[in-house]
């Protein structure tokens, strides 16, 4: 992988990161300034009705770059000990050894097989 795709996917992470991070910042926000039992309750902004997932979605649909960040995370992880088997998944499902090579379809199967790897 050249060092460029190396440093898209890192960044990639970084921003997914912060996004969770400014999620997690605003939920803790209004659960610690709920107004009291005296005053009515003021109706949550639209905003965050808009950008909430379905809690009903039935799989998580992936993105071939979500995907590639999970690999990537996953091959790098404990010194690089789930390199192996992480290719060995991409082939599995990309019948020919390139996550371009597997269908978008799989991706909620390839990701659940990669983060069900331990060390075991």
């Amino acid at each position: 992988m050249s060092k460029m795709s190396e440093l898209s996917m890192l960044l990639d992470d970084l921003i997914a990161c912060g996004n969770r991070l400014s999620e997690t910042a605003q939920a803790l926000k209004e659960f610690y300034s709920a107004p009291d039992e005296d005053k009515p309750a003021a109706p949550p902004p639209e905003k965050k009705k808009e950008t909430a997932p379905a809690p009903a979605e039935p799989a998580k649909q992936y993105s071939k770059e979500d995907v590639r960040g999970i690999l990537a995370r996953k091959a790098n992880e404990a010194g690089g000990q789930y390199k192996v088997q992480v290719k060995a998944l991409v082939r599995k499902y990309g019948k020919g050894g390139s996550l371009t090579n597997v269908p978008a379809e799989s991706y909620p199967d390839l990701v659940k097989e990669v983060e069900g790897l331990t060390d075991a």
